[in-house]
């Protein structure tokens, strides 16, 4: 350690699982972090409430950070079960939509019960907004 602010072992063991590994830094993610408590100064307090942020958003500590400054510190931390199922659901509408279009240049036509296949699709993302509007509404009143 050479500053006071500097994290212990203890507190870098403690949040080192929100720095995803991978991609080699030119610096050390530990040493990044340190430049930010340098330059914020976070109490024990402070770090308890960021490990508490990034648990509950399932964000990984530099995207958590970038996300603050990207919005002024409003983060949308509810819902993040919600979200994750929407974009599974749009991403297997993509994925259908994808496939028709591949089939349709291969074959030159697309034939109904493809087209609609892809209504079902986006009929089940209106159900899936519709109930994830009505969750949030309920739980916002």
């Amino acid at each position: 350690m050479r500053y006071t602010s500097d994290l212990t072992d203890a507190q870098w063991e403690q949040i080192k699982e929100y720095f995803p590994a991978g991609n080699k830094r030119k610096y050390d993610k530990r040493e990044l972090v340190n430049a930010v408590l340098y330059l914020v100064k976070l109490s024990e307090k402070d770090m308890d409430i960021l490990k508490a942020a990034l648990k509950r958003t399932g964000m990984t500590a530099s995207a958590y950070i970038r996300e603050l400054i990207r919005t002024g510190g409003n983060i949308d931390t509810s819902y993040p079960e919600d979200r994750a199922k929407i974009i599974r659901v749009i991403a297997g509408i993509a994925n259908n939509i994808n496939q028709a279009v591949k089939l349709g240049n291969s074959q030159g036509r697309l034939y109904y019960s493809d087209i609609d296949k892809l209504q079902n699709s986006l009929d089940d993302v209106k159900k899936t907004f519709g109930e994830v509007l009505e969750v949030w509404r309920l739980q916002r009143s």
